[in-house]
């Protein structure tokens, strides 16, 4: 028999070698250095400029690959993000694993009538309370627009609707936010309705950030103007940032998963270097993922090996750098609730936990990233609780062995009366909405099957389930930052035109 070392302590995935992920590494620094990033900001690339690196043509930025080192070891390797009561609820690193839903979507499946239409603020607010509920669900993120696909819903400027959908979110979880906004002023209204719930003060923000902001380049090698104000403004006030690149597989990026992971890493690493230039030490989360470009479609994919090949390589990146990760999960190209998204959301599920990820978002997404299914979020809380069991793995010591619970029986004994079964037979994992009724009482129960099931429960939470409310005066606190937004940005008319 060959001697083997294995040494694990939860059932992992692992992908890369060492020396692949140096090479990608090492591709990374070259395009960064000698092709160059696009920075479409005079105050980011006056920091970068300042900092050592290249000018070109006003907005184009060479790296060197010295700057690049120097900022992954200013960048906290943990992060820590706590609730809106001030509780700490997460923190990222290593392999610690947090789901999430996913944001900005502009469709929802009603679960009362089943059709797919646009979605609202209430959308907002109700996803927000089914993630309030839900045991494995860990962070909250703007599930919906409430602009909807019209211009003036609610009677909302577009411009200001970034505001709206977050106070929908804080009002209705008590869960750390992830969410994204259209303009730096939006962010900053929403920083201060943040610090209102932590008593007005920025300190006591800073000691425990309860939200947390996405923002993302332009694939390829460029970083809009309004990313930038984001990711600056976040720096700068020590708020986790996000920093997600989101390339298309053969779109946006070459097919290879290769040279997609490296244009993606140089896309996340400037990032990261424009945020630690601008304050040394700022929280900045690495991560996102690309989707595959389905040639007969031309559909954006959500699911499918290189989409789970691709999230599985960027965790490993970011172990080698020592930094926090984000994934995604539990979504689907299926347009329905069916046998397709149930493999979907189940694979990317796997691929995210095995490999550990800190951030697991998108939970709950149908067709491609455009539809929200809240029955969806139940599902995957559900798989989520058989994975987490899963992650367990097996036990072996004196008590798990119990070779005197064997000897004792013997051939042919029954271990069903024992005291050592009824000490660890909740060990075995339980679902909640799956059935394991014979046949018989199957049908005798009604029958139901599991979209029934998750059907019932979308509306037992919505009809039952209250969050801890906001404190009154920090609610109105709110309202008048809201009510001040729409003064500052009305809705302007429509020119009359031709009928």
């Amino acid at each position: 028999m060959k001697n083997i070392s294995i040494d694990l302590d939860r059932p992992q995935i692992r992908l890369l070698t060492m020396e692949k992920i140096e090479r990608i590494h090492q591709a990374s620094l070259k395009v960064l250095s000698q092709t160059g990033v696009k920075i479409l900001l005079p105050e980011a690339v006056e920091l970068m400029a300042d900092a050592g690196c290249n000018v070109v043509d006003a907005d184009l930025v060479k790296i060197p690959s010295r700057l690049v080192e120097e900022c992954l070891d200013a960048a906290p390797s943990s992060i820590t993000v706590y609730d809106r009561t001030g509780h700490q609820a997460m923190q990222l690193e290593g392999q610690n694993i947090h789901f999430g839903t996913g944001p900005t979507i502009q469709y929802v499946i009603d679960v009362e009538t089943g059709q797919r239409r646009d979605t609202t603020m209430e959308d907002i607010a109700k996803a927000a309370r089914i993630v309030d509920y839900l045991p494995n669900l860990d962070y909250a993120m703007t599930m919906g627009m409430s602009v909807g696909i019209g211009l003036h819903s609610y009677g909302l400027n577009p411009v200001v609707t970034d505001r709206f959908d977050f106070a929908a979110m804080l009002l209705n979880t008590t869960k750390p936010l992830m969410f994204s906004n259209w303009s730096v002023e939006g962010l900053s209204d929403c920083y201060e309705m943040a610090v209102a719930v932590r008593g007005g003060s920025e300190s006591n923000f800073r000691k425990s950030p309860f939200i947390m902001v996405y923002c993302e380049p332009t694939t390829p090698l460029i970083h809009d103007r309004d990313p930038l104000e984001l990711a600056l403004f976040c720096a700068e006030k020590s708020i986790p940032l996000l920093n997600v690149s989101g390339p298309v597989i053969g779109g946006t990026t070459p097919v290879t998963l290769a040279a997609c992971l490296v244009l993606s890493n140089a896309e996340l690493l400037s990032g990261l270097v424009i945020a630690q230039l601008k304050n040394k030490g700022a929280p900045v989360i690495y991560g996102g993922g690309a989707s595959p470009l389905d040639m007969r479609t031309s559909v954006n994919l959500y699911g499918g090996p290189q989409f789970c090949l691709d999230h599985i390589a960027l965790k490993e990146l970011a172990n080698f750098y020592n930094l926090p990760d984000f994934n995604t999960g539990g979504c689907t190209d299926s347009k329905t609730l069916d046998q397709h998204a149930a493999i979907d959301y189940t694979m990317s599920l796997v691929q995210s936990v095995l490999v550990g990820s800190n951030l697991i978002h998108d939970i709950g997404y149908m067709e491609s990233g455009y539809t929200a299914c809240w029955e969806g979020i139940v599902m995957a809380d559900e798989i989520i609780d058989y994975l987490k069991n899963f992650l367990k793995g097996i036990p072996v010591d004196k008590e798990s062995l119990a070779l005197d619970l064997i000897h004792k029986q013997g051939p042919g004994g029954s271990f069903v009366a024992e005291k050592h079964t009824f000490d660890h037979f909740r060990s075995v994992w339980y679902p909640k909405l799956m059935d394991r009724n014979s046949h018989a009482n199957w049908t005798k129960a009604g029958s139901k099957d599991l979209k029934a099931k998750l059907t019932e429960k979308v509306q037992d939470i919505l009809a039952n389930h209250r969050p801890e409310p906001l404190d009154e005066q920090i609610v109105r606190i709110v309202e008048r930052i809201l009510e001040r937004v729409k003064q500052r940005h009305p809705v302007k008319e429509r020119a009359a035109g031709p009928v």
